[in-house]
């Protein structure tokens, strides 16, 4: 049973039910090249939703894509990586740091 933070047990209806765990039991049940294409769509839809409850089923079809792209044999994981870095582009073996005094608010 689910408990609060006093300890106490929660109701059904304090417990939060996704909305759409039941699209992505469907989704889990294809195969990884139906699921791409299926989870494509699912995306489109749900970027009209700008709750909470959509911004992290969003998150979580954005993983099951990723997911069903390795599982098809369409990128390594090494590619995968490469993608979701966001400094992937950059290439810091040339950078530099550059040390600058600060003004303080007592001076």
């Amino acid at each position: 049973m689910i408990k609060d933070r006093n300890n106490q047990p929660l109701s059904r209806s304090a417990v939060a039910v996704d909305p759409y765990q039941d699209c992505r039991a469907v989704l889990h049940a294809l195969p990884a090249i139906e699921r791409i294409s299926e989870i494509d769509i699912a995306l489109e839809e749900v970027a009209q939703n700008p709750t909470s409850n959509a911004t992290f089923h969003r998150k979580k079809l954005l993983r099951m894509h990723d997911a069903a792209r390795l599982e098809a044999g369409l990128v390594t994981p090494a590619q995968l990586q490469r993608e979701n870095s966001p400094s992937q582009s950059l290439d810091f073996t040339t950078a530099k740091i550059v040390w600058k005094s600060r003004v303080s608010a007592g001076s």
